[in-house]
């Protein structure tokens, strides 16, 4: 019996993603004890945008995988992400707006190298919020994708929480990128619902595993790749 039946507050779902070994990547730990340079900013940012431009991109195809009583559990997240009906406000721009008060030029930020693991989640992640009849291991293609965006949001929460503390030494700490510790938070409430939805009204609590556990394992790479910018790009 899959490890999601008899969810029925959504406390097991956070304890899986939680417990996964991502949420204990050592990158969390460089980015609350180490003091970053402008070079490592870049790099890392640079990395953090291109994963994060592919997820707006996905969450949008998962939209339309979604039965229309499930839509209303990603449409927020959505116009969040694209700035609430005002562009310039998308976090896209936010997180270009950190990159530059951090002291990162436009040219630095567009040198700066794509990581291996960020290309490589990019690739995983890809196949669990838009999944194909071919890669969704034959359960429910919306099921599965509401696993990964439920996984996706848990472990934003923990990023941004790391991420605020190392652009504290550059006193951007209250930056208003950093609104992401307030909004993914209802946004992981939300997703967290979503998946509730297709375990209680599906019978689909496998298919949410599945999709929940892709993208955890997909977040190791990421991590990966996000370290690896810090530690290539340090004195």
């Amino acid at each position: 019996m899959s490890a999601l039946v008899s969810v029925r507050s959504g406390d097991r779902i956070k304890q899986l993603a939680l417990a996964h070994s991502c949420a204990h990547h050592p990158l969390f730990d460089y980015l609350r004890s180490q003091k970053l340079q402008v070079r490592q900013v870049a790099a890392f940012l640079r990395n953090y945008d291109a994963h994060a431009s592919v997820l707006r991109r996905l969450l949008l195809k998962a939209v339309t995988l979604m039965p229309e009583p499930a839509v209303g559990f990603i449409l927020e997240n959505v116009r969040n992400e694209y700035g609430n009906g005002d562009y310039s406000k998308a976090h896209q721009w936010q997180l270009k707006d950190l990159a530059l008060r951090a002291g990162v030029t436009d040219d630095a930020f567009k040198a700066a190298k794509i990581e291996v693991g960020t290309r490589k989640f990019i690739q995983t992640a890809t196949k669990y919020y838009d999944a194909k009849p071919s890669s969704s291991a034959g359960f429910m293609r919306a099921a599965v994708s509401a696993g990964a965006i439920t996984a996706t949001e848990i472990l934003a929460l923990e990023e941004f929480k790391a991420l605020q503390v190392a652009f504290g030494q550059f006193k951007l700490e209250h930056h208003i990128w950093f609104d992401h510790v307030t909004v993914e938070a209802e946004h992981t409430d939300e997703s967290i619902q979503l998946a509730e939805y297709f375990i209680d009204k599906h019978n689909a609590a496998k298919a949410v595993e599945h999709g929940l556990k892709g993208v955890l394992e997909a977040n190791v790479l990421l991590y990966d790749g996000l370290l690896n910018a810090l530690i290539k790009n340090q004195d």
